[in-house]
């Protein structure tokens, strides 16, 4: 799953709590606390990483004086004291050593937090282990930073969160635990970062909780935590709330994810949606809600505020794209133009019709389609692009459409940009 430099295979199901440099009394803050949203595979990007151990340095004075609490609760549990022990694998433990180590290697001293959902209840209950800890609450009290590791986030609301009794449809509100106190107070003081599920329990209300495109549309959406993993559910009491008045989704246009984005909006009524594809994140600063975009791919913006709902399908959405030097602007919903971009001057056309628009799991999956369609489209004379789903009972068509007032440009690493392009989608009438 991972390759790890050698000088890092001796770790041992001990070492939970790893230091890089002999611990430090914490410095106040001079810079705002911040927010590192990673959309997935984060393939040890150095950029990603540099940016996540720069902003846990709370004075500037060196990566040493960062320290990364490192949450993992979203993995499941090791089986055995050999799987916790081995950073190669995928686990909650094992994780913990992986990312401990990862960031060691830029500076930062880390504390694995060792809260696990515990295996050993029948019905898997996720019943949290050392959550109200006072000894590992006493670890977090100087830590500069916090990184939420991948899984299923679900994982983190019950590890970290009370919740009355009550299916998971009935959440409403639930408190924290004092980990998770402590955890906060820690971003506070630097950087809150997540990858994957780590990145959506940063979210407020109605977190997104599974699901695909297809299914969102075909069935709509489902408050709870469902069964099948394509039906698209959420959970009404939502995550964390580090980021605040957007709804977010990971592994975004790398897995066409457009489309459960648009219904979830509409369900729950939230206007913007913000999208981190893999390997790129966010660089959000917490006060202003104004980020740059770093990495491989990019970050969307939905706009569903003026969206109009019929016969089956939505009109009315704006969708921006920013890429690597770009900025967002998550309390206007913009996307911003990185400084030496230049402005794309639209040539030919038509626009190559797309079969799986989606990116189904049942197709190829995972190629971007619908975001190759859109930057074909802010290119091209012919002004719209469409695609169909890969499903066909019933099947959907989007349409993106480059309207007068839509903006597109390449930036400075030749990377195409865009805002404000319209995004359709419609139910496809039976033949015959």
């Amino acid at each position: 799953m991972r390759t790890l430099p050698a000088t890092l295979s001796a770790c041992t199901a001990a070492a939970i709590i790893l230091s890089a440099a002999p611990a430090a009394a914490v410095a106040e803050p001079t810079r705002a606390p911040h927010a590192v949203l990673i959309g997935g595979n984060l393939d040890e990007n150095a950029e990603i990483l540099q940016s996540i151990v720069d902003l846990a340095d709370p004075d500037g004075a060196g990566p040493e004086r960062a320290k990364i609490a490192i949450v993992t609760a979203a993995a499941r549990s090791a089986r055995t004291p050999a799987q916790a022990a081995d950073p190669t694998l995928n686990n909650a433990a094992a994780n913990g050593l992986y990312y401990s180590a990862l960031f060691r290697q830029y500076g930062a001293e880390t504390y694995a937090v060792p809260v696990d959902a515990a295996i050993d209840y029948p019905g898997d209950e996720y019943r949290p282990d050392r959550a109200d800890d006072a000894a590992v609450v006493a670890e977090i009290e100087d830590a500069t930073g916090v990184f939420f590791g991948g899984g299923d986030q679900m994982r983190y609301v019950r590890t970290l969160q009370d919740c009355a009794p009550a299916p998971l449809e009935a959440f409403t509100s639930c408190t924290d635990t004092a980990v998770l106190a402590a955890l906060r107070a820690a971003a506070d003081r630097g950087v809150v970062a997540g990858v994957s599920a780590g990145l959506a329990i940063l979210q407020g209300a109605d977190m997104v909780t599974g699901g695909e495109s297809y299914e969102a549309w075909r069935d709509g959406a489902t408050a709870g935590y469902l069964d099948d993993p394509a039906a698209l559910g959420y959970v009404p009491s939502g995550g964390f709330d580090f980021v605040e008045g957007v709804q977010i989704d990971s592994h975004f246009t790398t897995w066409g994810r457009q489309g459960r984005a648009v219904k979830l909006g509409l369900v729950t009524g939230h206007d913007l949606v913000l999208g981190v594809d893999e390997t790129t994140a966010v660089v959000l600063d917490r006060t202003t809600n104004v980020g740059r975009v770093i990495g491989e791919h990019g970050a969307s913006l939905l706009d569903v505020s003026d969206a109009r709902e019929a016969d089956g399908g939505v009109s009315g959405v704006s969708w921006s794209y920013a890429t690597a030097g770009d900025k967002v602007n998550l309390k206007r919903g913009l996307a911003l133009a990185a400084n030496g971009s230049t402005a794309v001057k639209p040539t030919g056309g038509p626009v190559t019709e797309r079969a799986d628009i989606w990116d189904s799991l049942e197709g190829e999956g995972g190629v971007y389609s619908l975001r190759d369609l859109a930057r074909e489209t802010v290119a091209s004379r012919a002004r719209t692009g469409s695609g169909t789903s890969f499903e066909a009972s019933p099947q959907f068509r989007t349409t993106l459409t480059r309207e007068p007032g839509t903006r597109a440009w390449t930036t400075p690493n030749g990377t195409v940009s865009f805002a404000g392009l319209d995004l359709r989608i419609d139910l496809v009438a039976p033949s015959g």
